[in-house]
């Protein structure tokens, strides 16, 4: 039984975030990705501030990337003609867009960081390009370690998700290894000698096998003969006296309190750790196509290898009956005549004259359409709220006090209607459990101030807009500084 609802990707990294790593120069842009997260983002890298780094110091790093190696493809207009320093923003750029860097203005400067969910995933992209040959002996063992711990009580509820975590990620690297062998085969079939090939068997299939353990997996003292007791486990943690503990942990820091959706936690947990039962049906599956292509290897060899013997020895035999052969012997059954005559051979064949092409005329766009088009800019400018629109509205209404209620706020223009409209929004959004998201794109409008919805009065009606009352309120002067 699968989870009701598969976890959305997208509201935890940004739409575009896989945009520059599926352009023409995606290589160029996962290397230079590569050598930021190294060099100033990773786990690697020397602690950064926590209000990031100047936006200099990435693109002079991105600039001397450029520098060193350059193949790039032309691209956006940014060939390899352009001078570097322009190149590295315009990539900057296209980094930020895309989510992957995320700048904020503090004083005068321009910082830079890495969002801590993109930060995850390219931490989580790099070790998928690193994966090696996978231990199962290490998993299992730390699975029955860890669910060990949760039955003698050392361990919570994160110990039994991380048991379920290896579980499941244990269980997907043994589906996914049947499809890699097979999918082997083809690529050294394509080996042009049978030296290249045997070399390409013995380097890519036995010395970098997807399992490093494979050839102990079925002894009786393998890590993987203890998958009962694993599951043996799972039962008493789930009949058990520490049932009701795992709930109550799962009820405190994961459900918010809700018991519905802590016992559908605690479930998926201990279900993906029953599926181990499984693992048979994966090795067993495994080993056929392990077994299948050996088959195929042995027998690409054999043809490889016998195939250019046999046809040396037909070759050598053909030659000497000719040179042997007298000469009536030698003479070639056809009848009299040319037989390389222009009646006889094929007429050319005649393509089809192509048709000719046009390119599509450049229309100038007239008066009409450009005033239309400017119109269209400033009508988006004026319903657009930046930060700086915000400051200006609110420190207009704010003044000297300390706060001021929505039915003081004037509203004498689109921009004006806009900034009370957001300002609602805001209100609105921070009486949610949990409060206004950390992530939420309004969040950044806050500076200086926060907006506080009000329980009690009536709605407030400026003529415009009718909508519940609500005060916006000035930040001490120490949470500003700490901000």
């Amino acid at each position: 039984m699968s989870d009701p609802t598969p976890p959305s990707l997208f509201s935890v990294v940004p739409a575009g975030v896989f945009g520059p790593l599926a352009s023409a120069n995606r290589e160029h842009y996962w290397l230079l990705l590569h050598r930021l997260f190294d060099e100033f983002f990773g786990p690697d890298a020397p602690m950064p501030p926590s209000h990031g780094l100047p936006r200099r110091e990435i693109t002079a790093a991105i600039e001397r990337y450029l520098v060193a190696d350059d193949p790039w493809e032309d691209e956006d207009g940014q060939g390899p003609d352009t001078p570097s320093g322009t190149r590295a923003h315009v990539i900057y750029e296209r980094f930020r867009s895309a989510g992957w860097l995320r700048q904020e203005r503090i004083g005068a400067r321009e910082m830079v960081s890495m969002p801590p969910a993109v930060s995850q995933l390219l931490s989580t992209l790099v070790e998928f390009a690193e994966h090696g040959p996978t231990f199962v002996s290490a998993k299992v063992r730390s699975i029955e370690l860890q669910m060990q711990q949760v039955v003698e009580g050392a361990g919570a509820g994160d110990a039994l998700d991380e048991a379920a975590d290896q579980a499941r990620r244990l269980l997907v690297s043994l589906s996914a290894m049947s499809l890699q062998v097979r999918d082997l085969m083809p690529e050294l079939s394509r080996a042009e000698t049978t030296a290249q090939f045997a070399r390409q068997w013995f380097e890519q299939y036995v010395s970098r096998f997807f399992i490093g353990d494979y050839a102990g997996l079925h002894r009786a003292d393998h890590p993987l003969a203890r998958r009962s007791s694993i599951l043996a486990m799972v039962q008493q943690v789930e009949t058990g006296p520490r049932h009701e503990a795992l709930l109550a942990w799962y009820r405190e820091h994961l459900a918010g309190g809700d018991d519905a959706r802590a016992a559908l936690r605690l479930a998926r947990s201990l279900r993906r750790l029953r599926e181990l039962e499984r693992i048979d049906e994966y090795l067993g599956r495994l080993d056929d196509d392990i077994r299948q292509a050996n088959r195929r290897a042995l027998a690409f060899l054999d043809y490889r290898l016998r195939a250019p013997d046999r046809l040396d020895i037909l070759l050598r035999r053909a030659c000497r009956g000719v040179s042997t052969a007298p000469a009536e012997a030698l003479r070639l059954p056809v009848a009299p005549g040319a037989l390389v005559d222009e009646a006889r051979l094929r007429p050319p064949r005649t393509r089809p004259q192509p048709i000719p092409r046009s390119a599509n005329a450049a229309q100038v766009p007239t008066p009409e359409q450009l005033a239309r088009l400017s119109l269209l800019r400033r009508m988006k400018r004026a319903r657009l709220v930046t930060a700086e629109d915000m400051a200006r509205y609110v420190g207009r209404h704010l003044g000297e006090a300390d706060s001021v209620d929505s039915s003081g706020m004037a509203v004498a223009s689109i921009e004006d209607l806009r900034a009370y409209q957001t300002l609602l929004t805001l209100a609105l959004r921070s009486r949610r459990i949990g409060g206004l998201r950390r992530d939420d794109p309004l969040g950044r409008l806050l500076r200086g101030f926060r907006v506080e919805l009000l329980d009690s009065g009536d709605p407030v009606d400026n003529g415009l807009l009718r909508a519940p009352r609500f005060v916006v309120r000035r930040l001490a002067p120490a949470s500003r500084n700490t901000a």
